[in-house]
């Protein structure tokens, strides 16, 4: 396996918190220690003063209220610091329709994150752990295919600044990443949950990517071997049950992770895989 530190730009960010972070539609909600965040509504800049905003109905303890905040503010409720890190209102960009919420203890934060009215980047951002349970399956889902003269640590390169820079990320999104030739890269630290651009809540699963597009390519044999063999570790690393394998398709609105991978997932073949590199006893 390449290790991180190895392609990378720079060493990821973040802050390790005790948090949560999801994307949410209107009428979703998330939860922490009591406090309920429901995103009521999202607002276009075209319709106000102000840039992309969301309305927030949060309540705890009995006490509700209701704030409208800007994408990339930060504000306290209570004990709670909450961050804004996306109101992403235009029905072309990716992830339409979808707001990111950052939530923390003020308490429990850096000074300078606990007194934010802005979310100041990546580096800022919070490092949530998680318990993996589960190990999905995405593609990176680039425009063209991976081609075998690709420069793969240039592309998690770019893939690095791009989350950091386009999406305030404090790192890629993903756990491990695979080339055409089967090799594994490690990506974010998986003692931390990974980041989407769809709804599903990525806190427990082990995220692997396939670099490319599966939708357009075929996974090589020696992806395909290095797919089974990730997920193997994952199976025996952290006793996930063979019934909780998905792809990104399972569980959100997306062609991810391609026609071409998802049906090595349908028909058995990763799940086979595991049986034979950990025996016949696998806790379905």
């Amino acid at each position: 396996m390449v290790r991180h530190a190895v392609w990378e730009v720079h060493r990821p960010g973040g802050v390790v918190a005790d948090g949560i972070r999801k994307n949410l539609a209107p009428g979703d909600t998330a939860s922490l220690h009591g406090l309920v965040i429901q995103l009521e509504k999202m607002i276009a800049a075209s319709d106000t003063s102000m840039a992309d905003s969301v309305r927030l109905g949060l309540s705890v303890n009995g006490q509700s209220s209701t704030e409208v905040v800007a994408e990339g503010a930060a504000f306290n409720w209570g004990p709670f610091h909450i961050a804004v890190l996306a109101a992403r209102t235009d029905p072309g960009e990716l992830g339409a329709g979808i707001a990111e919420i950052e939530v923390g203890r003020a308490a429990d934060l850096p000074e300078e994150i606990a007194t934010a009215i802005s979310i100041d980047g990546p580096r800022k951002r919070l490092r949530i752990p998680h318990n993996i349970r589960m190990i999905t399956l995405h593609h990176s889902g680039s425009a063209e295919p991976l081609r075998p003269n690709d420069n793969v640590p240039e592309k998690l390169r770019e893939l690095q600044l791009w989350s950091e820079d386009n999406r305030n990320w404090w790192d890629v999104p993903y756990h491990f990443l695979i080339g055409l030739d089967g090799t594994i890269y490690e990506g974010r630290d998986y003692r931390f949950r990974g980041e989407t651009n769809t709804r599903y809540d990525v806190n427990g699963h082990l995220l692997i990517s396939v670099l490319g597009n599966y939708e357009l390519q075929e996974p090589t044999p020696e992806q395909v071997e290095a797919i089974a063999d990730l997920m193997a570790w994952g199976v025996a690393e952290f006793n996930v049950p063979l019934d909780r394998i998905y792809g990104h398709s399972d569980l959100a609105e997306t062609s991810c992770p391609g026609q071409h991978l998802r049906r090595y997932l349908e028909d058995g073949t990763f799940r086979q895989g595991i049986r034979d590199r950990l025996g016949p006893s696998v806790t379905l």
